[in-house]
């Protein structure tokens, strides 16, 4: 499936792919009249270029269909793609609905912060979420579920929760339904009339959906189907060698760093591949089989994604070091099944003659309980059961002497 058929399986009320000077509404009837626009990058799946409003010209996306929301605004969910060009230091509406109060807009203002904004008369109710690097595509999404749905509503940046407001009282059943991207068309207030949006924005858009009076997006689909299979990658890898040329290199700020392209399953290794703590997906795998990703030498990746069914299994070796061995000893490392009263059911390594008195044993990472057996003529033998994890560990055995009858 297309990225514009996954938004279409949701059933939104309208989507406006601004696939660069398009406002059409592919799902429903409300085709936005585009002023001023110009083509830019796209910023997700499924497009070529997006809507890029300039604040100079005054570019703006008009909605000017009265069911934009249905009837209402009991319930109502709207987002898409977006990328700031520059720093704003005045407030801007990315989106917004209403041309006086009460309104319903995405907000960004000095140093690009951005706000889901709801006012009502007295009552104002703001959503803060994270500042937007320029130039990095973001997903945006406001959920609102007034009265008899739990009346709050809830802000996604990248389909990642940034809070949830309680709405009380609030109703945006009155307002005027008009929507409007980038400049406002017209004068509209940040937290009443305190402050006003006489800024335009400077940004693209690309795959902006809306739902109203029916079944919104789960939290789950607002990351999975909406984010998540928008996002493109910033490398795409096949096989090992791909994923060597990335080595001891440091993975930006972007929606998603590497996509796995592989049909089934595959065992990869990293490394020395950081990712940037603000990226928001490092690894997707749209296989069906198991991924199955290794950090090697202080590669960190552990934010994943699959799209075609598929499962990531991400692996942090560790070592666990044995210390206080007879030298010549016989070492061995058991699962610990708990199958029958040796535990001695699934061998997972060890040497019949240890040479030193130190012994080694690389695994997973995975949490695990083992038995440590040493067994050493002339003395007593050793069992031990040890809890693995992710952390390097060193045991140290006190073997004692066997005593003769």
């Amino acid at each position: 499936m297309t990225y514009s058929a996954d938004i279409d399986a949701l059933s939104p009320d309208h989507r406006w792919a601004f696939n660069g000077n398009v406002g059409t509404d592919s799902f429903g009837t409300a085709t936005a009249t585009l002023t001023g626009t110009l083509a830019a990058t796209a910023l997700c799946e499924d497009v070529s270029n997006s809507l890029a409003t300039d604040a100079i010209a005054g570019d703006r996306a008009t909605v000017t269909n009265s069911n934009i929301d249905s009837a209402a605004a009991t319930r109502k969910a709207i987002g898409g793609w977006f990328s700031v060009s520059e720093v704003s230091p005045h407030p801007t509406r990315l989106y917004g609905e209403g041309d006086a109060e009460p309104t319903f807009q995405f907000v960004m203002a000095m140093g690009n912060n951005t706000m889901l904004e709801i006012v009502d008369g007295a009552t104002i109710k703001q959503l803060y979420g994270i500042s937007l690097v320029v130039d990095r595509p973001y997903h945006l999404f406001g959920v609102l579920e007034g009265t008899g749905y739990g009346n709050y509503f809830t802000f996604y940046i990248d389909g990642v929760s940034q809070g949830t407001v309680a709405l009380g009282a609030t109703s945006l059943s009155t307002r005027t339904e008009i929507g409007t991207f980038g400049d406002p068309s017209y004068t509209v207030g940040v937290g009443g009339d305190v402050v006003l949006l006489q800024a335009a924005t400077v940004g693209s858009y690309n795959q902006w959906a809306s739902w109203g009076e029916k079944t919104l997006p789960t939290p789950t689909q607002v990351r999975q189907e909406l984010f998540e299979k928008g996002a493109t990658p910033e490398v795409t890898i096949t096989n090992q060698a791909g994923l060597d040329a990335l080595a001891g290199t440091v993975r930006g700020n972007t929606p998603l760093a590497v996509l796995v392209n592989v049909a089934g399953t595959i065992s990869l290794s990293a490394d020395n591949i950081t990712f940037d703590p603000l990226c928001s997906i490092h690894v997707q795998y749209n296989g069906s089989g198991t991924l199955s990703w290794t950090n090697t030498n202080g590669a960190n990746a552990s934010i994943g994604s699959v799209t075609g069914g598929g499962a990531i299994n991400f692996i942090n070796p560790a070592t666990l070091t044995i210390e206080g061995i007879i030298d010549g000893a016989e070492i061995r490392i058991y699962d610990n099944e708990v199958v029958n009263d040796g535990n001695n059911d699934t061998e997972l390594d060890g040497v019949e003659n240890n040479v030193g008195t130190s012994f080694s044993f690389s695994h997973d990472g995975s949490a695990n309980d083992i038995v440590i057996q040493m067994m050493a003529s002339g003395y007593e033998e050793i069992r031990l059961d040890v809890t693995l994890d992710a952390v390097d560990r060193t045991i140290v055995l006190f073997p004692n002497v066997e005593e003769n009858d």
